[in-house]
């Protein structure tokens, strides 16, 4: 947000956005966001939520494909904390895991794709659409920023660290401070606001201390720029930290082996196996309201059993973290 990397893809996607195409449009746009910043929520949703609302498209559906596409860069990008959880609690390469997952990633976006395209052409507005909100959002994103086609070197930093399998932390360190230094030397902003945004996140009163006028500028805005920053993490942090120190605990006390012992008394096949893996993940999911404790408790209980059965054998990781197993 500082340097003007997503405000960049969100301008163009607007220009070039037709009422035939948004629902379709707000897909891959967010797919692309969420790729690149490796977050479900923080993508460009409000603002195509509003666009949509200007041009008279059917807002359910708009919902829907925003929080498609969101998702599909929540899976497939190396940069979400759900992902790389899921590959640790695993004991499994990051790279291997989002190679296994687009298995059934990739389908449903052809899927998902094919039907908001038909979407588009089969439920088209009554009347006229009105592109005043459109324009009011671009013409605002163009106020605030200097675009250039530099905006766009970090998110391909990622890229290029994903496909090459690069370590996750210095691709994304590295991506964050040539971030910050597009925002200083392109935008205008100071080191101090760069920090500030690195730590508690951007927001649009930091365009006010560079002396920009932002008083008037529409909802919208505010809504899509204002996020991010270390701190808008801590809840994750700590939940894992809790989460590893209770799967600690229950390993210590063999609390876990009585209860896999208790389990594996009806399980003889694979089977069996897979079907008591969901079933627990559903029900730590049920009761925990969070899906981290329900990828680490089932992954602690069920681990050796897996393995026993032959469904996962050891290979050294790729980034050269110890052994891990490669399903």
């Amino acid at each position: 947000m500082l340097s003007g990397t997503i405000p960049y893809m969100v301008y163009w996607g607007l220009k070039l956005i037709s009422h035939q195409y948004i629902v379709i449009t707000a897909f891959l746009i967010t797919c692309a966001t969420s790729v690149c910043t490796g977050t479900s929520w923080g993508t460009a949703g409000v603002a195509l939520m509003g666009v949509a609302a200007g041009l008279d498209v059917s807002l359910p559906a708009t919902a829907g494909a925003v929080v498609s596409g969101a998702y599909f860069g929540d899976k497939l990008s190396p940069l979400p904390d759900s992902t790389n959880f899921a590959a640790i609690v695993a004991e499994t390469d990051l790279y291997s895991h989002i190679r296994h997952l687009m298995y059934t990633t990739l389908p449903s976006f052809a899927l998902a794709a094919g039907a908001y395209l038909f979407f588009g052409y089969t439920h088209l507005p009554s009347h006229a659409a009105n592109l005043d909100k459109v324009d009011q959002i671009v013409t605002s994103i163009a106020s605030l920023y200097h675009f250039n086609v530099i905006l766009l070197v970090p998110p391909i930093l990622v890229l290029w660290g994903a496909i090459t399998k690069r370590p996750v932390i210095p691709v994304m360190l590295a991506a964050s401070v040539l971030a910050i230094g597009i925002g200083v030397g392109l935008q205008g902003f100071t080191l101090q606001q760069g920090y500030i945004s690195l730590i508690h996140g951007f927001n649009t009163s930091m365009f006010a201390a560079q002396g920009t006028e932002v008083t008037g500028l529409i909802s919208d805005i505010p809504r899509l720029l204002d996020r991010g920053g270390m701190f808008s993490i801590m809840s994750t942090i700590l939940l894992v930290l809790c989460a590893f120190s209770f799967a600690g605990a229950l390993t210590l006390t063999w609390a876990l082996t009585v209860i896999i012992n208790w389990l594996l008394k009806a399980i003889r096949s694979v089977g069996p196996l897979i079907a008591a893996t969901v079933a627990i993940t559903l029900l730590v999911t049920g009761a925990t309201s969070d899906g981290k404790l329900a990828l680490l408790i089932p992954a602690e209980l069920f681990r050796e059993s897996y393995l026993r059965m032959g469904l996962g054998h050891q290979e050294p990781i790729a980034n050269g973290g110890g052994r891990g197993y490669s399903d």
